[in-house]
């Protein structure tokens, strides 16, 4: 119901508008649609690209910080429990021991992570030198050494290189047990910044990070506050990825925790990306003009090919139009080889046929004068070749009495023979059917016949079923004898006596399977197929197997193409062709 309004709505509008209406549904909204959508997925995977990328780099931070780190802490585990340092450091009073411990200047040739080495100690009697400090009054107000005096544990803490520095360092802090004294020194042992900054700033993202949501400790992107990043970092067993606001600025970035398993500190690690929004923003405003940019282009060729149709299409209305007034005269105005040229030709030859209907018309009517005469003459000579059958049929019996009357019976009943197959081929030239009892007396009178000539060569036999009344069914005339001379011509060729010719009938359901058997020679394979071949696709120009060629299209003309013959035999065995045709009545009714 719908689409037949729709198609009369349609007929009524003209077809340059039609055109802009399926231009509007088919190709501007989906494309708009399906544009849209590309847009918007484009835009969501450049997103997620730029937060996998932050992610990346979030966990190669902090895999370095986590090296890094955890090789600091195994130097101050490793000075800490060096028994030289803790004898020196319990020492009451300098030893030439003191000058000549170089371990400090050891670690740090050797590890350039490593910035310094302090080692503040409360043994008065040890002078202030490189590495060893004592602790003053000053050093007690430092905000780590009241966090130290009060941990027994390592902790990390940040704290700035100088007062006109406001680059910020990490220190780890760990305490040097003095047994020997029932004292203690502090280790302190500080990060280099140029090591760090080495090892991270190898990717395009701004690295940020601190220590245990306090100030600042490395920044890659200068002087970025800590507010707005505080809020999104995670529980100490998560991570934050996505979309990060700071100040009016925002950035796809990912922050993530690093729990130190000797300390009680976290360092976190904010990966940034302050030009994925901007570059989202650009790639997605070049999709959408592209988009645009393709619609206009559309519309203008949709515009320019719908006037130009159109144009075609009312030139081919007003032509046909005047044709149909009788106005024959027309200029071919039409180029080009498409649908519409061609309907023009076609106008044109419908005109040029229409020119020359009455001529053809008057030319049809001689014609069909002179089939009428050409068919009365046929039908007056078949009237006067009825004559000669006659004639030979009286000259026969003639001749086959007066052989009786010299006494030769068998010249009598050869001329008998004769004069019988004669008659059936004569009697069957015209017409389409013949009982099946008939067909079967004409073949034994022609094997009658050669049976005279070829004496103990040619042996027949029929074989029927007692269930089958011949005379009640029809086959078309002449079919087996073609078969059967075939098979004393060729399969009996080679025999010079007993030779037999085996007629077998037998029905199966609807179908009547007429095989003709001879015990000549037989066929080789090759032969059998090339035999084969020539019965079932018989070329125009070949001679070879045109017998049996002709009667396999009478066969498929008449009954249909599931009806035809078979072919088989083997060498010094004999052959058997087999005729299937319909079992059909004298009423011409296919009986099961």
């Amino acid at each position: 119901m719908f689409i037949t309004k729709l198609s009369q709505f349609f007929s009524k509008i003209k077809v340059q508008k039609q055109l802009y209406i399926i231009y509007i549904m088919i190709l501007t909204i989906p494309v708009l649609f399906i544009g849209g959508y590309m847009v918007y997925h484009a835009r969501i995977l450049l997103i997620e690209h730029y937060e996998e990328q932050a992610y990346s780099d979030n966990l190669r931070v902090k895999s370095l910080l986590l090296d890094l780190t955890g090789n600091i802490y195994n130097h101050s585990l490793a000075l800490a429990n060096n028994k030289e340092l803790t004898a020196l450091l319990s020492a009451e009073a300098p030893t030439e021991d003191a000058a000549s411990y170089n371990e400090f200047d050891t670690l740090l040739s050797q590890d350039m992570s490593v910035k310094s080495v302090n080692v503040y100690t409360w043994n008065t009697s040890l002078p202030d030198s490189t590495y060893i400090h004592p602790i003053t009054q000053e050093l007690s107000e430092e905000p780590w050494f009241q966090k130290a005096i009060s941990s027994i544990a390592p902790f990390w803490f940040i704290q700035s290189q100088g007062l006109q520095s406001s680059e910020q360092e990490i220190s780890l802090h760990t305490r040097i047990f003095l047994p020997k004294v029932k004292s203690y020194a502090l280790l302190t042992l500080t990060i280099s910044n140029n090591h760090l900054k080495n090892r991270i700033e190898n990717s395009s993202l701004n690295t940020i990070i601190w220590l245990n949501e306090d100030d600042i400790c490395y920044n890659t992107s200068g002087n970025t506050p800590l507010d707005g990043l505080t809020s999104y970092a995670p529980d100490k067993g998560g991570y934050y990825l996505g979309e990060i606001s700071q100040k009016e600025q925002r950035t796809v970035g990912c922050i993530a925790p690093l729990l130190m398993t000797y300390t009680d500190d976290v360092f976190y690690i904010a990966s940034l990306d302050y030009e994925a929004h901007s570059n989202t923003a650009g790639i997605t405003g070049t999709y959408i003009a592209i988009l645009c940019l393709v619609i206009f282009i559309s519309s203008i060729f949709i515009y320019a090919y719908s006037n130009y149709f159109s144009k075609r299409v009312n030139t081919l209305r007003d032509t046909m139009h005047e044709a149909s007034l009788g106005n024959y005269n027309i200029t071919d105005s039409f180029t080009g080889e498409d649908e519409i040229s061609q309907v023009f030709t076609d106008l044109n030859v419908m005109i040029q046929d229409i020119l020359h209907k009455e001529a053809a018309t008057y030319e049809a009517q001689i014609h069909t004068q002179e089939l009428v005469n050409r068919q009365q003459k046929m039908e007056f000579k078949m009237l006067t070749s009825q004559i000669n059958p006659h004639f030979l049929y009286n000259t026969l019996e003639t001749i086959r009495m007066r052989s009786l009357r010299a006494g030769n019976r068998e010249v009598a009943n050869a001329v008998k023979l004769l004069g019988k197959s004669m008659h059936y081929v004569l009697e069957n030239t015209t017409t389409g059917f013949t009982t099946l009892d008939k067909e079967l007396d004409y073949i034994q009178t022609y094997l009658a016949i050669q049976k005279l000539r070829f004496h103990d060569r040619v042996n027949y036999e029929l074989k029927t079923p007692a269930n089958i009344n011949l005379s009640q069914y029809q086959i078309l005339p002449l079919l087996l004898q073609p078969i059967v001379e075939n098979s004393i011509l060729h399969g009996l060729e080679e025999v010079e006596e007993h030779g037999k010719i085996i007629i077998h009938i037998r029905q199966t359901g609807s179908t009547l399977r007429i095989t003709v058997y001879d015990n000549g020679c037989g066929m080789s394979c090759e032969t059998l197929q090339s035999m084969t071949e020539n019965v079932f696709h018989h070329p125009k120009e070949s001679a070879k197997s045109i017998g049996l060629a002709n009667i396999y299209q009478r066969i498929r003309l008449c009954y249909g193409t599931e009806y035809g013959m078979q072919i088989s035999s083997k060498l010094s065995m004999g052959t058997a062709v087999t005729v299937i045709i319909p079992v059909q009545n004298t009423k011409g009714e296919i009986e099961s």
